[in-house]
Formats: structure tokens, sequence, C-alpha cells
């Protein structure tokens, strides 16, 4: 008696220190406002290190991103518009995180001079052609608004998936998901998949 009931003990044990461990190993590190805050800056301040407005005009809230509608094959859509080598985990994150819209301040680390606008700023810039020369004559040396989505980031916050775009008026633009990856503490773009018109 004594035998089967240390058997039991000893089993069930087991059996619970494994889904102990299976949990801890699968659960997704959590990371709190402040960690994501910072990584999704860092990210956006990598996107935009390269731009070539000598003031770069970005509006100050994210924007929605993923336009997949439900209709047709998501796998299609996902092949069609999102860079190949996103990761399964990223991507989940990036559909969650873009429905979180959020204000954005002046935490770019960037070697321009960079300004925030309003969406009402941005909206009535280029409602016409009188807007977008006023816009352009109250912030020398901008050329478009760049607009971001939030940052989608898989779960060793070394790969991030952000949408970015820059509208210029009219129908000029150009945008697109970029897949930056995190190596040796500096975040780089390694694909895109984007647009221009």
């Amino acid at each position: 008696m004594k035998a089967t009931a240390l058997y039991l003990f000893t089993a069930v044990a087991a059996f619970c220190l494994v889904a102990f461990a299976h949990t801890i190993k699968t659960r997704r590190p959590q990371l709190s406002a402040e960690m994501r805050e910072t990584a999704e800056y860092a990210v956006y301040s990598a996107l935009l290190a390269n731009a070539h407005d000598s003031t770069l005009l970005i509006q100050n809230h994210t924007e929605s991103a993923y336009r997949y509608d439900g209709s047709g094959d998501e796998a299609n859509y996902i092949k069609d518009h999102l860079p190949s080598e996103t990761s399964e985990e990223t991507l989940i994150d990036f559909k969650q995180i873009d429905l979180q819209q959020k204000e954005l301040n002046q935490r770019f680390a960037l070697n321009q001079t960079y300004l925030l606008v309003t969406q009402a700023e941005r909206l009535n810039g280029f409602a016409n052609r009188a807007g977008r020369d006023a816009l352009f004559q109250k912030y020398p040396g901008a050329r478009a608004v760049v607009l971001l989505s939030r940052v989608g980031l898989n779960k060793n916050f070394d790969e991030a998936l952000v949408y970015s775009w820059r509208y210029c008026g009219g129908d000029c633009g150009a945008g697109g998901y970029y897949l930056l990856r995190k190596q040796n503490g500096k975040w780089s773009i390694k694909q895109n998949k984007t647009w221009i018109s």
C-alpha cells in the first residue's frame, strides 16, 4: 500500500512538473508597456534613419495597417502584402497590437529634424493644393508626412514588423510593410514589401 501511494505521488508530481515546465516554455515573455514602447521607438528610428527630408513630418498618432477584410484566403493576403520572412509569432503580435492605436511623442532617435503633426493637420494640408502649400510653408524642408503603424514583435524581441507610408498629397505616396531584425543591439531592415504611386 505504501509503495503504491509513493508511486502515485511520484507520478502525479512528475506530471505536474512536466506540465509546469511546458507552460513556462511556451508562454510568451511579458513585455511591459515601457519595454514595448522603447522597442517600438527603436524600430521606428531604424526605419526612418535614412529619410532624405531635411525636416521629417511624422503623424503623432499611429494608424491601423492590417487591411485583410475577411474575404478570400488570408494566406494569399499575407503572401501578397507582407515580407515572406515574417515569422508567424511576429505576425500574430502585429495583428493584435495593430488594433490598439497610440499617440506618438518625441522619442525618435533621428539625426535630422523631425516634427510631429496631427491627423487634422495632415488631412487639411493635403485637402487641396493651397492646403499643401500652406503645410510646407509652415514646415520648410518637409516634403511629405510619414504615417506609422504599431510594431509587431516576436517573443525574443529581435524581429519586428511595421507598416509605414509617406503621403505627399493627391496620388503621391509610397509605403509598405517592413521586417526588421535586431542584431548586436541594433535594428535594421531585412526585408520589405512596398508600393509607390
